[in-house]
């Protein structure tokens, strides 16, 4: 739980509070798709955990770039290509009401074997950034610095590797993936799986 001094709780309510209003309003304009309550929740706990605010000159300008901040990352997160979000990949073991089907099981465990070879066949450093980002779980800026290398070219090296697993499944093995529900985002369409 955060705790905010009584001197910052005054300083958001003078210099902040009256500026959320505008805020809201040109991240609609800005940046339809994404959840703005989430966004302006998200500022507010990263103001309320400053040490203080000497160094702050324009409080709406801080707010709003706050607030850009907080929209951009969650940009660069959904640009990091899930396997989940591509093909229900990360859910190979089939879900609890669908277990009754052998033929279901048996494709699911050809699809994984299959999904592993494909992995085996990536290139070394590809197959090394994608086993420690989507199989391991091991955080991007992690990764960067124990192979020496740039986030970016982290982001790049799983995408990549994603893109030819999934070219090299035909439709038919894509099918019997066991995946997820597709969920819909608050407001939005359901996402592309490809």
């Amino acid at each position: 739980m955060i705790t905010m001094s009584p001197q910052l709780i005054g300083w958001v309510g003078r210099h902040i509070l009256p500026h959320e209003r505008q805020l809201r309003a040109w991240l609609r304009a800005a940046f339809p798709a994404i959840d703005i309550d989430d966004v302006v929740q998200e500022a507010y706990c990263r103001i309320a955990t400053l040490t203080g605010v000497e160094h702050i000159d324009d409080p709406r300008r801080y707010l709003f770039r706050t607030a850009r901040n907080v929209v951009l990352e969650q940009i660069r997160r959904e640009r990091v290509v899930s396997i989940e979000a591509a093909s229900g990949l990360a859910e190979l073991e089939l879900a609890p009401e669908e277990q009754g089907s052998p033929e279901r099981i048996v494709a699911g465990r050809r699809a994984l074997e299959k999904v592993e070879r494909l992995i085996e066949g990536l290139p070394e450093r590809a197959r090394q950034v994608f086993r420690l980002r989507k199989i391991e779980g091991v955080p991007q800026r992690e990764i960067a610095a124990r192979l020496g290398l740039t986030e970016t070219v982290v982001e790049n090296e799983v995408a990549r590797g994603l893109r030819r697993i999934l070219d090299q499944l035909t439709d038919e093995e894509r099918a019997e993936m066991p995946t997820r529900r597709k969920s819909t985002p608050r407001g939005g369409k359901a996402k592309e799986q490809r």
